[in-house]
């Protein structure tokens, strides 16, 4: 992986184990990428079809939730093959770029059922942020929702190691669905600016994850929204999905 490659890893890794920005990846993004060429792309594991579940749940998000463009695994396909073939194609891999090879080879493997979707504009919890995201994985055999909410913490705090770098991450458990769930609630802060704010449900069958993207300088100091409020909001929405995609 070049340079280039893996600076734009770093910038959207935030962004890309929410959920954002991954929809705007495609192969031609890493054809002059070791490990990503239109050859390479040819040989990717076959796509996986669309199970019921994601089918369900994408008209429900799409029908009850201010949401747009829900995408199945799919869907996402491309998008995740690309990725995961320039990050294990990369000869000597930094933190974040192992990090991120390890996120989509885990999708890649076990290839579990989940849905993406959009958060509309006029929808955003935060004005600040460039966009929000829901995803909703189903766990399987190959991997669990534990192991799949950890991949992506993993790329979140491994993009961004740094000595003035700030991961505000609680972990408080409730009653969701007639289960008990663990509820991460993260902001993720470099130089001052603002990155990154998640809301991570994590449950036995069942992974779902809010998130918001910033767009650079976005500084901290300078906001004055109320994270608290944010957070409680997303929690919100993240409870619904997880409760929609229980449902299905």
């Amino acid at each position: 992986m070049t340079t280039s490659a893996s600076l734009l890893l770093r910038a959207t890794s935030i962004a890309m184990a929410a959920g954002l920005g991954l929809a705007a990846c495609s192969t031609d993004a890493y054809e002059n990428q070791p490990g990503g060429t239109a050859d390479d792309a040819l040989s990717s594991p076959e796509t996986p079809a669309a199970t019921a579940e994601e089918t369900a749940l994408a008209e429900t998000l799409e029908e009850d939730f201010e949401v747009s463009n829900a995408m199945t695994l799919e869907d996402q396909w491309p998008d995740i093959t690309a990725m995961e073939s320039a990050l294990t194609g990369t000869e000597e891999p930094d933190q974040c770029q192992e990090a991120g090879a390890a996120q989509y080879g885990l999708l890649v493997e076990a290839q579990p059922a989940n849905v993406q979707a959009t958060v509309e504009d006029d929808a955003l919890l935060d004005e600040n942020a460039t966009g929000e995201t829901i995803f909703a994985f189903y766990a399987n055999d190959g991997a669990s929702a534990k192991q799949l909410q950890e991949v992506h913490q993993n790329t979140d705090t491994a993009c961004i190691e740094e000595d003035d770098s700030t991961v505000d991450h609680e972990v408080t458990q409730q009653e969701v669905a007639g289960e008990q769930v663990d509820v991460h609630t993260w902001q993720i802060e470099v130089s001052g600016q603002l990155t990154g704010r998640m809301i991570d449900v994590v449950g036995e069958d069942i992974y779902v994850r809010y998130s918001a993207a910033y767009p650079p300088q976005v500084m901290l100091e300078d906001l004055e929204d109320d994270v608290a409020e944010f957070n409680e909001q997303a929690t919100e929405r993240a409870v619904s999905t997880f409760e929609a995609a229980a449902a299905e």
